[in-house]
């Protein structure tokens, strides 16, 4: 078995479908961002066949009070693998032990995150020195019931008064209104703890090489009388839809329910395209800021459910004190 690195996504040849978090699609809009660098972990078997691939994102951040230049990698997810690879959590292992050989000596914390199962390769990151910590997710079973049905009774009347007033939402298919959308989102993330990507990687995820819109990543847009008022954000698996950004005009239309309808704009619409899961990328049970937001995602009937966000620091004293803390 070998492994090959790529770091320019027009050297990245065709993958195996998987996770989007770990698509070339995400590759590329990390590509566009200034502050990131996309590493691709590609594993091949004796026959050239690939056995999985798993997406590193190098981000750094610079700041003037102290001043201070950080870097850290982030993992999102366990990776995406082809049918024939046995092992699963040995290849992650083996991904794993790369990433630490290659960066090891040059990141404040590598961060492995939104992983599904709390399980998978536990004892790995174990033993490699990483520390758990709780974290939370969040999602909507679409399979066996519709989301109006999910709906608390509030937020149905919610719904039905702003769509009463004329408040509409819909795809974003031209590049004004994917302007306007990420506009708002960058108007409303600017003052917020989790950072936005730059609008040219949100243009390039929405967009495949060719230059049509792409089918795993949409941009939703809520208009009242024709003035873009709310924007979400979503990404799509085969089987899973993941809301990674929304927000609303909700001080100046308070009665529109922007913030409301641009995530019901995207859970409708993943609803109707047969997905069977809608998951809440934005959700951290780490941030008590967030419990706030966690309790309105209730509203459309989501379940929270129990997982774990890996932490590996570069200063050993420092992961031996988190050790002790939450292990």
């Amino acid at each position: 078995m070998r492994i090959e690195i790529f770091t320019k996504s027009e050297q990245i040849p065709e993958l195996i479908d998987g996770s989007v978090l770990h698509s070339v699609l995400t590759f590329r809009s990390y590509e566009r961002n200034r502050t990131c660098k996309p590493y691709m972990f590609v594993a091949y078997d004796d026959n050239s066949k690939e056995l999985g691939h798993i997406l590193v994102i190098k981000r750094r951040r610079f700041t003037i009070l102290p001043p201070m230049l950080t870097f850290w990698y982030i993992i999102n997810g366990e990776g995406a693998y082809s049918s024939h690879c046995a092992n699963r959590e040995e290849l992650f292992t083996i991904f794993l032990e790369k990433v630490l050989d290659m960066f090891d000596f040059r990141h404040t914390f590598i961060k492995v995150q939104n992983i599904e199962d709390s399980r998978f390769a536990y004892g790995a990151l174990r033993e490699h020195g990483f520390v758990p910590m709780r974290d939370q997710r969040m999602y909507i079973s679409l399979h066996s019931k519709a989301p109006l049905e999910r709906l608390t009774r509030a937020y149905r009347a919610h719904i039905r008064k702003a769509e009463n007033n004329e408040v509409a939402y819909h795809r974003a298919t031209t590049q004004k209104d994917i302007n306007e959308g990420i506009q708002l989102l960058h108007n409303y993330y600017i003052s917020k703890t989790r950072r936005l990507p730059s609008r040219d990687s949100l243009n390039t995820m929405l967009h495949n090489t060719d230059g049509t819109l792409s089918e795993r990543a949409k941009m939703f847009i809520v208009t009242y009388k024709g003035k873009a008022i709310g924007s979400s954000f979503c990404l799509y698996d085969n089987e899973r839809a993941y809301l990674a950004y929304s927000c609303g005009l909700r001080k100046s239309h308070p009665m529109q329910y922007p913030g409301i309808m641009a995530i019901w704009a995207a859970l409708s619409d993943a609803y109707k395209q047969g997905f069977a899961h809608f998951e809440f990328l934005e959700v951290r049970a780490l941030s008590r800021i967030n419990q706030k937001f966690i309790s309105t995602l209730l509203n459309y009937g989501g379940k929270q459910k129990g997982t774990l966000r890996w932490f590996h620091f570069k200063w050993q004293w420092l992961n031996k004190i988190l050790r002790a803390i939450y292990v």
